[in-house]
């Protein structure tokens, strides 16, 4: 399992074999098997003076924080949410090639799916854009859409699609980065993650890593709070919404 998945900590490899995770902790160490640890984080240049007034965060109505007087400790939602869905979204910078690339990732709240996602080499409006165009293509829209207050974000085109979709802007507080947290553990995660790009040639092998590391995130890597991999849970929740709309159909309500 480790050879499969060579990223998983105690908690996700005890969900997938079945065990406790006390067994799980003593048979790796046993094994003698090692979680490789994350390299250190690079600087890179801010983006340009925003276009638009940031919002107000839409989410925080629905916040449950583990600790009300120390936010930063992680926060979950409502799960009456479900009504109200929502997307996040961020972008992170990757060193290649003696350069700086940008991956932009649109997901979904509730079932913790990357549905969009653009790499390009510069960090502008376009490439965020292009990130939130390729998750309406195959999505229908959320009720909101929240992000940071990246100039990236706070985009004139971002407002007249949002407008034209009716879907809500949401924006976390200056110097808040726990209110976009599920964004900012998936980017932590995926450069931890995604193997060595020293052997790669050109952008077009850059994007096929990327694209098979989401593609493994989505589909097999289980979440630990789904206790399955997003795909299956979002499965799951259409599965649930048939059987529901069946019950009804029967009861003729």
């Amino acid at each position: 399992m480790h050879e499969q998945h060579p990223f998983y900590g105690v908690r996700r490899l005890a969900i997938h074999l079945g065990w406790g995770k006390n067994k799980a902790r003593r048979i790796r160490k046993l094994a003698g098997v090692n979680i490789p640890r994350a390299s250190k984080k690079n600087k890179y240049k801010r983006g340009l003076k925003a276009e638009i007034t940031a919002p107000a965060n839409a989410l925080h109505e629905y916040a449950i924080f583990k600790d009300s007087k120390r936010p930063q400790d992680g926060m979950d939602y409502y799960s009456n949410m479900v009504n109200a869905e929502a997307w996040v979204q961020d972008f992170t910078h990757v060193w290649f090639g003696g350069a700086w690339c940008y991956l932009a990732v649109v997901m979904n709240l509730k079932t913790r799916e990357v549905v969009g996602w653009r790499l390009g080499t510069s960090h502008s409006s376009e490439l965020t854009y292009a990130a939130l165009l390729d998750a309406l293509s195959k999505h229908d829209g959320p009720a909101i859409l929240h992000s940071d207050q990246g100039s990236e974000y706070l985009s004139h085109r971002h407002q007249l699609l949002c407008e034209r979709m009716e879907i809500q802007l949401s924006v976390s507080s200056r110097g808040c980065p726990w209110q976009n947290g599920f964004m900012e553990r998936w980017f932590g995660n995926f450069k931890h993650e995604i193997p060595s790009l020293k052997d790669l040639r050109g952008l077009e092998q850059l994007h096929e890593v990327v694209a098979m590391h989401i593609h493994y995130y989505n589909t097999k890597r289980i979440h630990t709070a789904l206790k399955m991999s997003p795909a299956a849970y979002a499965a799951s929740l259409i599965a649930e919404q048939s059987k529901r709309d069946k019950v009804l159909q029967k009861t003729g309500a």
